[in-house]
């Protein structure tokens, strides 16, 4: 019995801890900078610059 409950509470802990630490994750991820506002949209790659 004693270790069902330890096993009950290490799995328990470690469920807690995912939850709690997605949450911090999704809370931060809305502050973060958006880079690709500064990636100018010019098009560049095997296509020819020169239009016809």
């Amino acid at each position: 019995m004693s270790q069902f409950l330890s096993v009950l509470l290490l799995l328990t802990t470690l469920t807690l801890t995912v939850c709690f630490g997605v949450a911090a994750w999704r809370q931060s991820a809305g502050r973060d900078v958006e880079f690709t506002a500064t990636i100018p949209h010019r098009e560049t790659g095997w296509r020819s610059e020169r239009s016809n």
